[in-house]
């Protein structure tokens, strides 16, 4: 048994792709893969390569990535029959000496959070597709204060964020440039400590917030389109402990009628005002202030759930109103967020990487003589 689901690992990697070389990894002692943990992985890998980490019942240690690759897991929660998803504790990316983890790509696991390591300069040229990142304090950090460098060049898409996202800039500072944050789901937690307008936050979900808003740090020069914010009081942001002006807000959707503290945004029901504190101006048109969404299931405004759908109805005030034709949230745009499941099944929003995967594997030969061949036929599918 223990060689059978080698082989459907195996099997499975070598659909990931056909440039490269892939390498399997897998610490879980009834699963075997090539490697037991991805350092040992990494090490014999090339700038290039895919490593493929199995889901397992045990969580990986941090990921410290030294080179470019294509780091692939299992899912956050994937909905197939092991039903394990590709837990690491931690992802670090070092750009150190002869490490260098720009231009890497890496989807399909559940994270602690992701931070440059050490003394690092800040790694350029990131993809994260399909992640779930949990650390409630920072989630992302795409800025290394040790080093005093800024990413540019990343690419976040289709991500589960439950923690802060931090640029690490002011607005008198340098910043991450040419970022785009696109429809993901940010659930209680904000973006901030970006200065730049090739920052574009588009297409995204933000479900409830502390005290600081959903945009509540640092924000300036960013361009800000069709996005939801959802949550039961308070501010979409909060302009008095914070500064968040200079920005280009366009056709989002917020539940709530006030945007901000009124004593500081002037007026408050508008994304495109005044900032008191900073004396600077948003600016952009379109935005929808104090409609319902109208998602086809949500419980709660604050909170996220497996369970919910955040697909707009037909009569919502979002449905075709994004600047580009399409729904408002992460239903819309360019990166419409993937499904992993039946809607109402919980895994509706749990996508698995967008990778063939093999569903059955059937061994022809019902016995095999030294010399003769082995007839295997494989089904899959294409998770996109």
């Amino acid at each position: 048994m223990k060689k059978l689901l080698s082989l459907f690992a195996f099997i499975t990697a070598i659909c990931i792709t056909s440039m490269a070389t892939i390498r399997t990894v897998s610490n879980d002692p009834a699963q075997p893969a090539q490697f037991s943990t991805f350092a040992a992985a990494q090490s014999a890998s090339v700038d290039g390569d895919t490593i493929y980490i199995q889901g397992s019942p045990f969580q990986y240690t941090t990921l410290t990535v030294t080179k470019r690759l294509v780091i692939v897991g299992a899912g956050f929660a994937p909905n197939n029959s092991s039903a394990q998803p590709t837990n690491v504790a931690n992802i670090l990316l070092s750009r150190n000496g002869g490490a260098n983890a720009s231009g890497s790509t890496i989807m399909g696991l559940l994270s602690g959070q992701i931070s440059p390591e050490g003394l690092s300069l800040a790694c350029d040229n990131i993809t994260l597709l399909r992640n779930r990142f949990f650390n409630s304090t920072i989630a992302l950090t795409l800025n290394n204060s040790s080093s005093g460098t800024y990413s540019k060049g990343w690419v976040i898409v289709n991500n589960i964020f439950e923690g802060r996202v931090d640029g690490g800039a002011s607005i008198s500072s340098a910043s991450p440039t040419n970022i785009l944050f696109a429809n993901n789901i940010f659930i209680g937690q904000s973006i901030n400590g970006f200065n730049s307008a090739t920052v574009v936050i588009d297409h995204n979900l933000f479900l409830g917030t502390g005290a600081s808003g959903v945009l509540g740090g640092s924000l300036y020069n960013v361009v800000v389109s069709n996005n939801i914010f959802s949550r039961s009081s308070g501010f979409v942001f909060n302009v008095s402990s914070a500064s968040v002006v200079y920005n280009t807000f366009n056709n989002n959707l917020s539940n709530l009628t006030t945007i901000a503290t009124p004593s500081f945004y002037n007026p408050s029901n508008n994304f495109a005002n005044f900032v008191a504190s900073v004396g600077g101006s948003n600016t952009g048109s379109g935005n929808i202030i104090g409609q319902n969404p109208l998602f086809v299931l949500n419980a709660n405004p604050d909170a996220y759930s497996t369970l919910d759908n955040y697909r707009l109805q037909a009569g919502s005030p979002g449905k075709n109103a994004g600047t580009d034709g399409t729904d408002i949230g992460i239903y819309g745009g360019s990166y419409p967020f993937p499904s992993g499941g039946a809607i109402g099944s919980g895994f509706d929003t749990r996508p698995v990487p967008p990778i063939p995967q093999v569903t059955n594997v059937n061994i022809q030969n019902s016995s095999l003589i030294p010399g003769a061949q082995l007839k295997v036929t494989i089904q899959a599918t294409v998770n996109n």
